[in-house]
């Protein structure tokens, strides 16, 4: 076969979207006498590995006459991907020649399958065999940070020195400090890096990424540092940071919780990309949150039927808050019913207990205490404490009050929800029952049980309708 036909099959080949695409080429090149092309046959190897599919793949390899180290790696990657550690390391042992790409697999294959001890094993040997690089380090410190371990981490990090660290390895350290509860140590590393940065503006691999960015904006949200997030947001300006959906929910997010719902509004329409679901969810989570009911609903509509975005349980989580902050009674009856029915999304307790809160808020509790009976499963606290919220209270209305106040403490004893009843008993005036009820609560809780030992179930509910 001329070279250049082999460079075109090579090229097809690599451009095939999908699996009949790679199986068909397959098939032409045995046809064509091409079975002992082992430029060919990696390629394909490397396809099928690319998209998962390790059965055609392991047939593949298993049929090539000669192989060489790529092919060895690209059957290794597609067993690690496929988390067959069992398989990998077989092959891994096998290989008469290995390459650092055949490290970092080995490495990232053990972290993922949560086994720091055999990762750091290969880890250390690839060290001692000359073939580690960043990549094997990225790998191990991020195993060490999703496992919370971020001493560990550190460690590494700081035996890195100051030349093999690149921006992945700096946004792996920031990461595991965000989701570690210690978004202040990825601020400080943010501003480690970009001090660095500027010092070699020449270091190209240092230069912050959209996740760096990202990852800083939730980390100034967590904290309450809305005046630095509002100063990187300016930075990914002047860096030419790409925005994609990650960073833009990450400002939008911070925007909203500073009650700035016109920079995040901003942030959503400017967006260089379409809106993905978690975007849509972030913009009518924030305008709830902020009081803007009626727009959350607008977006709602909008992003249902004006970009034909599906909605899921989050996005109904949201919307339904939102009325329930509002007060839109008619909007949150209409979208609850139409969650299975219209979106197929089935109501789970979140949902239940957002209509029920805004049913209470409303005063309509005999229709939230129906909406209860409906619920599938037990109500928990959350739901019942609702009903300690309705306004303007009557002192027939108390009976709900009484009856949410025990679900509460059958359900959840460190529920402070249950001492809201004193406070119903106080709004009629019944100063009895106030001090009586909160020397109830206080001897359960200290006793170690509820109010009442029964069961909660529907035919106390049953009785009161």
């Amino acid at each position: 076969m001329l070279p250049h036909s082999r460079a075109a099959l090579v090229r097809a080949i690599a451009a095939c979207a999908g699996c009949q695409e790679a199986q068909a080429l397959h098939s032409l090149a045995w046809k064509l006498g091409l079975a002992s092309d082992v430029v060919l046959a990696t390629a394909l190897l490397t396809r099928y590995a690319k998209r998962g599919l390790v059965a055609p793949a392991q047939r593949l390899f298993d049929e090539m006459p000669r192989r060489d180290v790529v092919a060895f790696n690209a059957m290794l990657a597609a067993l690690g991907a496929a988390g067959r550690v069992a398989d990998a390391r077989a092959l891994f042992e096998r290989m008469p020649d290995r390459t650092p790409a055949s490290w970092n697999t080995m490495v990232t294959c053990y972290c993922k399958a949560g086994d720091l001890g055999s990762a750091r094993l290969f880890f250390d040997a690839s060290l001692h065999a000359g073939s580690s690089s960043v990549v094997s380090w990225n790998a191990m410190i991020d195993g060490y940070c999703k496992a919370g371990r971020m001493d560990d981490a550190r460690e590494l990090f700081d035996r890195m020195g100051s030349t093999l660290p690149d921006v992945v390895t700096w946004n792996t350290m920031m990461a595991g400090h965000l989701h570690g509860g210690d978004p202040a140590a990825a601020i400080a590393m943010f501003h480690r890096l970009m001090h660095i940065h500027q010092q070699q503006q020449q270091e190209h691999r240092l230069k912050p990424t959209t996740v760096t960015m990202a990852t800083v904006v939730t980390a100034c949200t967590q904290v309450g540092d809305f005046a630095l997030g509002r100063q990187i947001h300016l930075q990914t300006r002047q860096l030419g940071t790409r925005i994609d959906p990650v960073l833009s929910n990450a400002l939008m997010d911070m925007y909203f919780k500073c009650g700035s719902v016109h920079r995040a509004l901003d942030v959503f329409r400017t967006m260089p990309c379409r809106p993905n679901l978690f975007c849509w969810n972030t913009v009518i989570a924030g305008l709830g949150m902020n009081g803007r009911g009626e727009d959350a609903v607008a977006a709602f509509h909008d992003m249902v039927e004006g970009h034909e975005v599906q909605p899921d349980a989050v996005t109904f989580v949201a919307v339904l808050s939102a009325c329930s902050h509002s007060g839109l009674v008619r909007a949150g009856r209409k979208i609850f019913a139409d969650m299975l029915p219209v979106h197929g999304v089935r109501p789970q307790a979140e949902h239940y207990g957002c209509v029920v809160d805004l049913l209470c808020r409303a005063g309509h509790v005999d229709e939230a205490a129906r909406l209860v009976a409906t619920m599938p499963g037990r109500p928990n606290a959350k739901v019942m404490g609702s009903f300690l919220l309705a306004p303007e209270r009557q002192e027939e209305d108390v009976r709900w009050s009484e009856w949410a106040a025990r679900r509460i403490s059958e359900l959840d004893l460190d529920d402070g929800a249950a001492y809201g009843l004193s406070n119903v008993y106080a709004s009629v005036q019944r100063w009895d029952r106030v001090e009586e009820h909160r020397r109830e609560v206080s001897a359960a809780v200290r006793h170690g049980k509820g109010l009442r030992r029964k069961q909660p179930g529907r035919a106390v509910l049953g009785k009161l309708l």
